[in-house]
């Protein structure tokens, strides 16, 4: 073979061997990048709820983020990994929330509940102007959440979710016209959160807090929901109205009294009519400063 020959066998050779190595580094390429999204792919098991939801919207932004949405409910959440399996767990928390509540009390709004979950306590913080520890704010026919993740890892996820759906729905059917510690107290006790409450005032008693407020000033801490100190005691103390209350009446006076707010009665003409007394006495009756004898009004 000529010495042109043999270069040019050489030439051919080396590209073969060349365009070998490199389907071989990319095939290891592709390989790795097919194990590494499967090391992050969600399991197709943690998303099978979905399919129960009959969604009618599911779209994600890798910048915007994601809204999940079906007939009755509305979530949005941020643009995560890990937030499209938050999303599908805190849909089904509002869904089944949403049931009881509307069960219960009525439906939550006119058109779709809007729920928002926030990205961080940041950006929590700057579109409710509240601390870490209040965990949902409502405006509207619209909730905006601390971050799921931190709900769920809280482990009061079903509780938060399922007090301020049925606070929307106790705004709803009272026209926005029931006292504030009503609708709190009685929000936290379809939410089943009265245990909790109880727990949470211990720390308040041993720190020597007054667990004992003055209805006006529990419905101003309610209101303000600024300290947390403060804020924990008024829940605490909404709740305890609320069972000494339920001593002597019944839940369903407790609504026939909202109903009559929704009407258009004043809070003494509502009270009244239904307690028989006006409601400064009412509330006199059921002070929380009663709690180691019950309530007043206790026959």
């Amino acid at each position: 073979m000529s010495r042109t020959g043999r270069t040019a066998t050489y030439i051919l050779v080396s590209m073969v061997f060349m365009t070998l190595l490199g389907c071989g580094k990319e095939a290891k390429e592709e390989k790795k990048e097919e194990v590494s999204k499967e090391e992050f792919r969600i399991p197709d098991s943690l998303l099978a709820p979905i399919a129960g939801y009959n969604l009618t919207r599911d779209d994600y932004h890798p910048v915007r983020g994601g809204v999940m949405a079906n007939d009755i409910i509305e979530l949005h959440y941020p643009a995560r990994t890990i937030a499209r399996f938050i999303a599908v767990r805190s849909f089904g928390i509002a869904q089944s929330a949403y049931r009881k509540v509307a069960e219960e009390i009525g439906k939550p709004a006119e058109e779709k509940l809007v729920l928002i979950g926030t990205k961080d306590l940041d950006e929590y913080m700057l579109l409710t102007r509240k601390e870490w520890w209040y965990y949902g704010y409502i405006q509207g026919d619209t909730i905006y959440f601390e971050p799921f993740n931190i709900l769920l890892k809280r482990g009061i996820a079903d509780m938060a979710i399922m007090q301020k759906i049925a606070q929307l729905a106790l705004i709803r059917r009272s026209g926005n016209r029931m006292p504030l510690w009503l609708r709190e107290a009685l929000a936290s006790r379809i939410a089943e959160e009265g245990e909790v409450l109880k727990i949470q005032i211990e720390q308040s008693r041993a720190a020597g807090w007054d667990v004992n407020p003055p209805p006006a000033k529990i419905e101003q801490d309610l209101a303000d929901a600024l300290d947390r100190s403060d804020t924990r005691v008024a829940f605490y103390a909404a709740y305890r109205m609320l069972e000494n209350l339920l001593s002597s009446s019944s839940l369903e006076d407790v609504f026939e009294f909202i109903d009559k707010l929704q009407a258009g009665s004043t809070l003494n003409e509502a009270s009244r009519e239904v307690f028989g007394m006006n409601y400064d006495a009412l509330l006199n009756g059921i002070r929380v400063d009663r709690e180691a004898g019950g309530s007043a009004l206790k026959q």
